[in-house]
């Protein structure tokens, strides 16, 4: 393709809409993958606090070792906000092993074990 033709498929042609799946899309498959979008394209302004990624974005870093999400207070914020099933088990996790707050971690727990996997 050339230069000089790339008008029609630049991201600011796209719909608000689908620029916002894309984005969720890269979430679920992958935080890491989602971080590098948005430092790459500065031009989506698409956060956690938006619902559609912040209830699909892999935290699976998170799933694997709980005690790391001390570093990501404001994003487990976020993601718990938007019902992230796996921000509901790393939360459980936490308090239930972590802090000895029994029954604030199976809460959590439980919201995670009724919803089921959040990925088939």
């Amino acid at each position: 393709m050339e230069p000089t033709n790339r008008s029609l498929t630049r991201l600011d042609t796209m719909p608000n809409g689908m620029l916002r799946l894309i984005v969720s899309k890269v979430g679920a498959a992958s935080s890491t993958d989602y971080c590098n979008t948005m430092l790459t394209c500065k031009s989506l302004d698409f956060s956690l606090d938006d619902p559609l990624i912040a209830k699909t974005l892999n935290i699976a870093p998170l799933v694997e070792r709980p005690h790391l999400a001390n570093r990501y207070e404001k994003t487990m914020e976020s993601l718990l906000a938007a019902n992230n099933l796996d921000a509901h088990y790393v939360k459980g996790m936490r308090e239930y092993f972590y802090f000895d707050n029994h029954f604030l971690g199976l809460h959590h727990l439980r919201l995670k074990s009724q919803k089921g996997p959040q990925r088939s």
